[in-house]
């Protein structure tokens, strides 16, 4: 997901300087350890979105799962610790973002995590999954999140489920409308502290 402002975190080579750290979280009952960096998504603490779209995962989760904007990895790695049938594909454009999330997934001892490093679009290729989840770049603005969500649709085989955690302010109930046009079903599984965690879901063949 391209931008011209190489200090965003979805930016594929932040330019802020390195400055590596580590957060110790608990999600599900289990702790987890990321390393974390400047230039990273919510490095200085799991963000409110990423703890309420874990909190409601249907976990464990079985099948294919994307972890599409993976960042520093707390959601793949989370699902991936606590789903060991499941295949977990954790893409992001952000370098320095993907090379947190294999040391993470290696770091918790997740061995069914494959990172992929790029721009979703180009990178995934043609890719088919049975979850996708997702905590956005809304700041990339409203064409690339819509973008992901319509090419989320196309890589979700029949029954296939897309979460997605989104502010409320920024623009929820609009994704929610557009998540509607596209998928057999939509719901809003929670709601609270500002955000709201959308599904949505593809109808059996």
């Amino acid at each position: 997901m391209r931008t011209a402002e190489p200090d965003h975190y979805f930016s594929s080579q932040p330019s802020s300087p390195s400055a590596e750290g580590e957060l110790v979280v608990v999600l599900h009952g289990r702790e987890f350890r990321f390393r974390t960096d400047a230039g990273v998504f919510s490095h200085r603490s799991l963000d409110r979105g990423t703890r309420l779209l874990l909190k409601g995962l249907p976990l464990p989760m079985e099948g294919d799962i994307l972890d599409w904007g993976a960042g520093y990895g707390p959601i793949g790695v989370t699902v991936a610790a606590l789903s060991p049938p499941a295949r977990v594909v954790m893409v992001e454009v952000n370098e320095r973002a993907a090379a947190l999330a294999a040391k993470n997934a290696e770091l918790n001892q997740t061995g069914n995590v494959e990172v992929v490093t790029g721009d979703a679009f180009e990178v995934l290729g043609d890719r088919r999954f049975d979850a996708v989840l997702t905590n956005p770049p809304i700041h990339a603005g409203k064409p690339v999140v819509s973008a992901l969500i319509r090419d989320a649709r196309d890589r979700l085989r029949p029954r296939g489920t897309f979460r997605a955690v989104v502010r409320t302010q920024a623009g929820a109930k609009s994704y929610h409308r557009l998540l509607g046009e596209l998928f057999d079903a939509v719901s809003l599984e929670d709601m609270r502290g500002g955000y709201r965690v959308l599904c949505a879901r593809v109808a059996p063949d």
